[in-house]
């Protein structure tokens, strides 16, 4: 079974700065889960 570490940002601001932000998740190899208003919520695999 695989596990997961989860992470919950807030993230403010608009289109270019959210996009460089996200983008730099991705490459810690972050994956994005969910968005609530300015909270961005993550997975990325344990291993």
């Amino acid at each position: 079974m695989q596990k997961y570490e989860y992470k919950c940002v807030a993230i403010f601001g608009f289109g270019r700065r959210t996009t460089m932000i996200l983008n730099e998740y991705a490459r810690e190899g972050w994956e994005l889960v969910f968005v609530f208003w300015a909270w961005h919520y993550f997975k990325r695999p344990i291993g």
